[in-house]
């Protein structure tokens, strides 16, 4: 332990050395470029493919260059969803098992590296398009996330499915017509479905559903993960993995989201979007570096203020005067995530053993971790379902949720006797490498050695992450889930059977009769206290299974410069940046002003 601990704090000070060299040489000439907008990210980027995409670092990433039929309304309370590719909401059968949407003219694929289409402008985004972006996330060779999403929704889909899963990549007929999805002509789509489904119009405005281009797909094959080409109001220029990426502005974006191409905003005139040309994102798997650039004036913003900052950051809940001084502006945010430790319900020590899954829940001590590691930016979970969704309930109890540590070791005996004998050690796979991971890890580890259980922590990267949880290669695994729109049925989702093959949202592989019952039940409703009283009791029946040791809720400490306006948190949307403005004057007024090199 010792010569762990002399490492990493040798570690900082290479790392607070390397920064402040790097402050230095920035400082020369500061802030940087005017008209650019600089922002950290965290984790090694997969995929910018909108068919592969399912987590909260690469989605709002691909959110910036791809557009899909629906959006929701900026800064607006409750959430409220708009036609961005579609020219207005979609027109729905009385029996509600046809939906037909038209979509805007005048909207044209942007290649920035002019690699597809010679002069940078693709095609216009017409009905087919949409099919061939539904039906690639339907392709069994891709092998997509979100195809859980739309399995079992359109008509012919199973089909299609059983097609492509007995032909090769290259040899799909891409036109080989799904009953479900029809192209009506250039401009309309009707999708015919095999039950009534409220959450689909919720799926086609999710970054899943960007619409992409057919050509690209096939110039760029395998490599078009990396090489995105859309419609939105950014373009990617520059992409060096775990180093920077480079977003400009598309210099064919009609101006904002809501209108067509054809009635495109003149780029002069100042309502013209997105506002900022540029934008850069610099990537550091360390919290600290990110810190000491912020305060350098460096960085325009944070998405959550380190935890080993936190003391010296906020006073009495509000920033330092310090910090208020250079124009920092502090923002708190609850968020619908719930963080948790996820099962294999497949692994043979893990699966059958409920007793021992309580006992994990309940060896856990929520509030004590989140004080520890979140410094009040969370709140302990009592269940899947987050804050901001109708069925939260702050009060409700569940026993598996309250840290009980004799409780905990009653149940150990009872797991000891379906294993047959002690718990063997088990693998516990981390979402990341850094030095807070692996302080989360030690802390887990040492939770769950009270009632004799034993941690093997294992740390990978992001990407090798995702492949793992995807491809089943775990036990017990660190996780969570951010609500894609504002509907219980997101988080549930999880936990549906239908939804563990082929890298399915199921990653706890949990199967539950009753729970799919009710499940299947509940998302052929509208929003009705019927249907809430059916959510609640399938959180009831999560609650006592244990799938997962629910950790606790999101609450960001987020941060900005003052002179980064029109900045408003949404919980869901893509492609927000494109409302964000950056008064420059201002932001060399408080250089000028303040003491960035503190």
């Amino acid at each position: 332990m010792q010569k762990v601990k002399w490492i990493f704090f040798g570690y900082l000070g290479v790392v607070a050395a390397v920064v402040l060299g790097i402050a230095v040489s920035f400082r020369a000439a500061p802030p940087r470029d005017p008209k650019t907008l600089y922002i950290p990210y965290a984790g090694s980027i997969r995929t910018f493919d909108p068919a592969e995409v399912n987590d909260t670092i690469g989605g709002p990433l691909v959110g910036y260059v791809y557009e899909c039929l629906y959006n929701y309304k900026y800064g607006v309370r409750p959430y409220t969803l708009f036609p961005e590719l579609a020219a207005e909401m979609p027109e729905i059968s009385d029996d509600g098992l046809t939906m037909t949407i038209k979509l805007r003219k005048g909207i044209h694929f942007y290649d920035p590296h002019k690699q597809v289409f010679p002069d940078g402008v693709g095609p216009e985004i017409k009905a087919g398009d949409v099919i061939y972006s539904l039906k690639r996330i339907c392709d069994f060779n891709l092998a997509s996330p979100n195809y859980s999403a739309f399995q079992g929704v359109f008509q012919g889909l199973d089909q299609w499915w059983d097609y492509t899963q007995h032909t090769p990549a290259k040899e799909i007929d891409w036109q080989k017509p799904i009953e479900g999805m029809q192209a009506v002509d250039d401009y309309t789509v009707r999708f015919k479905l095999t039950h009534i489904n409220p959450q689909l119009i919720f799926h086609f405005a999710q970054e899943m559903s960007g619409i992409v281009c057919r050509k690209a797909v096939e110039y760029y094959g395998e490599s078009f993960r990396q090489h995105p080409v859309g419609s939105g109001a950014y373009a990617l220029a520059e992409n060096l993995p775990e180093q920077r990426l480079t977003y400009v502005a598309n210099p064919i974006y009609r101006g904002a989201p809501d209108i067509d191409g054809e009635h495109a905003i003149p780029p002069q005139d100042p309502n013209h979007m997105p506002h900022i040309q540029r934008i850069e994102l610099e990537y550091f798997d360390e919290q600290l570096p990110v810190w000491i650039l912020l305060q350098q004036g460096l960085f325009d913003g944070l998405s959550d203020v380190p935890k080993d900052s936190i003391r010296g950051a906020i006073q009495s809940g509000n920033l330092t005067p310090e910090l208020q001084k250079k124009g920092l502006v502090l923002n708190k945010v609850t968020t619908p995530t719930t963080d948790f430790i996820a099962f294999n319900m497949k692994d043979k020590i893990l699966g059958g053993n409920r007793p021992l899954r309580q006992a994990m829940s309940m060896a856990f001590d929520r509030k004590n971790y989140v004080d520890i590691f979140q410094m009040g930016r969370g709140l302990p979970a009592n269940g899947m379902i987050p804050p901001g969704l109708a069925t939260y309930n702050a009060d409700a109890k569940n026993p598996y949720t309250e840290y009980n540590l004799s409780r905990a070791r009653e149940l150990m005996k009872e797991a000891e006797r379906i294993q047959g004998g002690p718990i063997p050690p088990m693998t516990l796979l981390m979402r990341d490498s850094d030095t807070l991971s692996r302080q989360m890890a030690e802390y887990f580890c040492s939770q769950m050695a009270q009632i004799g259980v034993t941690l093997h922590p294992e740390y990978r990267d992001w990407a090798r992450y995702q492949d793992m949880v995807d491809n089943r290669q775990t036990q017990v695994f660190d996780a969570g889930w951010q609500g894609d729109y504002p509907d219980e049925q997101n988080f549930l989702q999880l936990c549906y059977s239908a939804n563990i093959p082929n890298a399915g949202l199921n990653e706890f592989c949990y199967k539950n009769e009753q729970f799919d019952k009710l499940y299947e039940q509940a998302i052929n409703m509208q929003d009705t206290p019927q249907r809430r009283a059916l959510y609640e009791q399938m959180e009831q029946i999560l609650n006592e299974d244990c799938p997962a040791i629910w950790e606790y809720y999101i609450v960001y400490f987020t941060l900005k410069y003052d002179w980064v306006q029109n900045s408003h948190w949404m919980d869901y949307g893509y492609g927000l940046r494109q409302y964000t403005t950056l008064d420059s004057k201002l932001r060399l007024k408080r250089f000028n002003e303040g003491d960035f090199r503190k």
